[in-house]
């Protein structure tokens, strides 16, 4: 057979224009000959044996869906998902798998594929389903990047009205020559005024990438997730069901801790997260939370809490401790990817109550530690670990409201200990304790 061939079915202006690339004649005639049961649907089929032909044909040729083996004579496996999206970055994408490829198919998705079908349980509807729903998936996608760039050119826009605003504002302060004592005033005024605006316009954008780049994996999870319930599940055993709905119930609870970590951290630089210190069992707190954070954990990690001292009295804030414990609780679990064990100590002394955290996780290098505790830091060894740079921040920020301290110690491959010191009994009233308020 040629590497390259066309069959077309009713060929009109409405018809499915359909690229397959598959190297093995055979399974490409099956394909062909399934369209030509499917009445319900136009279609015109180009067929190529070879990847280096599927890019050309693409720079050649408008098309409505690509039906990809990823095992070709010129490439193998993923890249040839990467090397297709370059060519057409808005063509959805079919991959064609064997029984034993089910793996990488699904890591195809997580990579930009909108389907996979499985070679030899392929019928005509399941192939038909599967070109209308990627083709309205990609549809999907490609109006929410659209969106996205309308977005990015308005905030561009917004910038430059202000920068407008702010020369006709340096304009005016010129005119006021004779009044220089004034005129000083307003320039660092104005100065004050922009910088502040610079870092609040950093800010949102900041926080609009890391969301929408965190918001991206679970959510995909949860649409493929509930498609595979939807289609497949009631062909599945129970146990690979709840695998999905704890997949499901994992990217919520992500989500959620996501949405909270963004409105914690607007509180806190609006001056506005409340400090109401109330008399704690701190021991039975303690308690609770490694509970909760343990059962998500399953049999990978082990939380050990060890209480220290004489137990005493502590009036502490109930919601701004939960968020220092978890936040380090969280990570602790998050960055030992292999498991093993978190010692959790909680130590009374006479004026201070300390929680040290120690995890044999996979460590903070020492040239990222100085920066630890910064907005959106993110250390370098992470990998593909997802996370927003939020956590350690706010950690930060709910320990200097408690007039506490945080000490880390760590080595790169060998696990991280954090040292958390707070006094036990700090003012009761209840007051707002804005963040800014803690420099003076």
């Amino acid at each position: 057979m040629d590497s390259t061939s066309s069959r077309r079915h009713a060929a009109t202006a409405n018809a499915i224009n359909i690229l397959l690339v598959e190297d093995n004649p055979a399974d490409a005639d099956l394909l062909g000959e399934i369209l030509e049961e499917a009445d319900e649907i136009e279609w015109s089929l180009v067929h190529v044996e070879r990847l280096k032909d599927a890019l050309q044909s693409l720079h050649e040729q408008d098309f409505d869906v690509v039906l990809l083996d990823l095992s070709l004579p010129d490439k193998q496996g993923l890249p040839t998902i990467a090397q297709t999206h370059e060519a057409a970055p808005d063509l959805p994408i079919v991959v064609l798998t064997g029984l034993s490829d089910k793996v990488i198919a699904l890591e195809a998705l997580r990579q930009g594929a909108q389907d996979y079908l499985v070679k030899g349980k392929i019928d005509t509807y399941t192939l038909v389903r599967a070109i209308r729903y990627a083709i309205e998936r990609a549809h999907t996608l490609k109006k929410l990047r659209q969106s996205e760039e309308q977005l990015q050119r308005l905030n561009e826009e917004l910038e430059r009205r202000v920068a407008e605003q702010t020369d006709e504002l340096r304009q005016k302060n010129q005119s006021l020559q004779s009044e220089i004592s004034e005129r000083q005033r307003l320039e660092e005024e104005l100065r004050h005024a922009l910088a502040k605006e610079k870092e609040l316009s950093d800010l949102k954008s900041r926080i609009i990438s890391v969301v929408s780049h965190e918001y991206r994996t679970p959510l995909a999870t949860i649409l493929s997730s509930t498609e595979l319930l939807e289609h497949y599940g009631h062909n599945w055993q129970e146990e690979k069901k709840q695998l999905h709905f704890h997949r499901i119930e994992s990217s919520v609870h992500h989500l959620t801790r996501l949405v909270n970590d963004v409105l914690m951290f607007s509180k806190a630089e609006a001056g506005k997260l409340e400090f109401n210190p109330v008399e704690l069992d701190v021991v039975e707190f303690c308690r609770d939370l490694v509970e909760e954070l343990q059962l998500p954990a399953q049999n990978q990690h082990s939380i050990n809490l060890r209480c220290l001292g004489t137990h005493l009295d502590v009036y502490l804030d109930e919601k701004l401790l939960r968020q220092i414990l978890s936040n380090l609780l969280s990570n602790a679990l998050k960055y030992s990817p292999d498991g093993g064990k978190i010692q959790f100590d909680l130590i009374f002394d006479q004026n201070t109550v300390t929680f040290r955290i120690q995890d044999e996780g996979i460590g903070i290098p020492a040239k990222d530690q100085p920066q630890l505790f910064d907005t959106f830091y993110r250390s370098s060894n992470v990998g593909t670990i997802s996370g927003t740079g939020l956590g350690l921040a706010i950690v930060k920020r709910c320990v200097d409201i408690h007039r506490g301290q945080i000490v880390v110690e760590s080595e790169e491959g060998v696990g991280t200990t954090f040292t958390v010191i707070l006094p036990l009994n700090i003012e009761i009233d209840l007051y707002v304790y804005g963040y800014s308020s803690l420099e003076n």
